[in-house]
This record gives C-alpha cells, sequence and structure tokens, in this order.
C-alpha cells in the first residue's frame, strides 16, 4: 500500500467509528463541582513555576489542575501505581479516539490499551497531546544555553528517580493549557489570547494511578521560560461514576477500553 492508501484506509476507519459514535447513547455527564469543598479535599498543593509534584491517586478520586495566572502549559505523565510499567501512551490516545483535540469526555489511555484517566470536567479546551513538554536542548535553541533554566523532561526523569524509576520510564507526556493548532500548510503554532486565569481540568482516575506534573511552559509559548507562574492541584473525592457516565460509553472504542481497565482494576 501507498501512503495515500493508508491515508485514505485512515479516513475510512475514522468515518466509519464516528457513524457508531451517532448511534451510541449520549451518555450522563458527571456534575463536578465548581468549588471544591473542604469535605471533598484530599490535598492541595501550589506548584511553583519551573518544578514538579508528584502524587497517588486511587480509582475513583479525581485531580483538579488549575491555572490560576493562565500560564502557557503544565506538563503531565501517568503511571499505572500497580505495575508503572504501564504508562500513558500519546500516541495510543489520540489514534484509539480519532481525535487530537483531548477535552470533556476524553480518556488517557495507557500502552496496554486501558484507561489511566477520564477527563470529566475542562473550563480550558486547549490541550497539546502531540508535540510534548520542553526539553534543555529545545529551551537552548529558543533561548540560549542556561544551566538553571528547568524543563520538563528534567523534571520528568528526577520525579522518576524518587519513584525508583528511570529515563526510559519517561516517555511523551501531555500539555494541558497548551493551545497548539495547525495552520493551513499543517504547521503548529501557538494560538494566542485564550488562556484564561482561573480555567482548570478534571482527571478522575479510573484506576491506581501516580501523576507527575511539570510547570514548566510550553515549547511553542511566547515569551521567555522564566514567565511561567504557579498553578494549584487538588486532589479530590469525586461524584462516582455510573455506567452511563459519558466518558465509558461516548464511542465504541471508549467501551473497550473500560472493559479492559474494569477486569483488572476490579480485580485489583
Amino acid at each position: 500500500m501507498t501512503p495515500d492508501d493508508y491515508r485514505a484506509r485512515y479516513f475510512a476507519l475514522k468515518r466509519e467509528a464516528e457513524e457508531v459514535a451517532s448511534r451510541l447513547p449520549v451518555g450522563r455527564q458527571v456534575q463536578n463541582p465548581e468549588i471544591i469543598s473542604p469535605d471533598l479535599t484530599l490535598g492541595e498543593e501550589t506548584i511553583p513555576a519551573g518544578w514538579y509534584w508528584t502524587a497517588r491517586l486511587m480509582r475513583g478520586q479525581s485531580l483538579r489542575l488549575i491555572n490560576t495566572e493562565a500560564t502557557a502549559g503544565v506538563s503531565a505523565l501517568i503511571w499505572s501505581a500497580q505495575d508503572t510499567s504501564e504508562r500513558y501512551n500519546a500516541g495510543d490516545t489520540v489514534k484509539v479516539q480519532w481525535t487530537a483535540r483531548l477535552t470533556r469526555g476524553r480518556l488517557l489511555l495507557s500502552d496496554m490499551g486501558r484507561v489511566l484517566a477520564s477527563i470529566t470536567e475542562d473550563r480550558c479546551g486547549w490541550h497539546d497531546s502531540i508535540l510534548g513538554g520542553s526539553t534543555r536542548a529545545g529551551d537552548a535553541r529558543k533561548f540560549g544555553e542556561d544551566p538553571q533554566r528547568r524543563n520538563s523532561h528534567e523534571n520528568f526523569v528526577l520525579a522518576a528517580g524518587k519513584l525508583g524509576l528511570g529515563p526510559r520510564d519517561v516517555g511523551p507526556c501531555i500539555t494541558f493549557f497548551a493551545p497548539v493548532v495547525t495552520d493551513a500548510e499543517g504547521r503548529f503554532e501557538w494560538k494566542d489570547g485564550v488562556l484564561k486565569p482561573g480555567d482548570y481540568v478534571d482527571l478522575r482516575a479510573e484506576m491506581d494511578i501516580i501523576v507527575t506534573l511539570s510547570n514548566c511552559p510550553h515549547p511553542l509559548s511566547p515569551g521567555r521560560r522564566w514567565a511561567a507562574k504557579p498553578v494549584r492541584a487538588i486532589l479530590w473525592r469525586s461524584p462516582e461514576a455510573e455506567c452511563d457516565d459519558l466518558c465509558r460509553v461516548a464511542t465504541q472504542e471508549a467501551v473497550r477500553a473500560f472493559e479492559n481497565t474494569d477486569a483488572v482494576a476490579v480485580r485489583a
């Protein structure tokens, strides 16, 4: 098959998936509280600009990431707490769901075809699932060498080391609050003017997971790297997901992913 043949096959499969999804029940959207009350809060942290933070979530708990000052991107990696060799897979997350636009109702999938977390609320709507986080080499090309400048890749390696993991356990990440779009020629570019102070995203753990956040702006973000601002992370007890939950039934791919997840997570 030629590249054009593969491209045509991809779009044919995508159309088929969209047609099936249009016939599925819409599902019930979980109503997350706009303000998390103290009785639901399990922990809270302010992540300074340039630094990282790691937390463990049990199945059914949620993480709210609040972009209090409209900083330009916060990167995240996720591992299964039961077996850290299972981790977030950016390629499968995009491919299986037929979209790179990850927002409310979408899933963050592992390399084992299971659901690590669901996006149950999204007050931003702009997250990058393709380009990944900042690196020392990328920062050097953009700003020049600076040994004091922090970046997401090195933050993730440091976090992994504290978890008993190594550089090989650090893969492609998702970056929240990163409005990356493509132009008419397919080149990536930053969309200005869409990030707002107070935007937040809620991630509900669908298995026991370990999450690491790196508060270093996206590689395409404008301005200097040290212009990053602090962000808040809140661990909280989220509403119980019903069988008709939007994240579980929105697509046939989601249904299969949750079947794979429930078979392991319930048993654990």
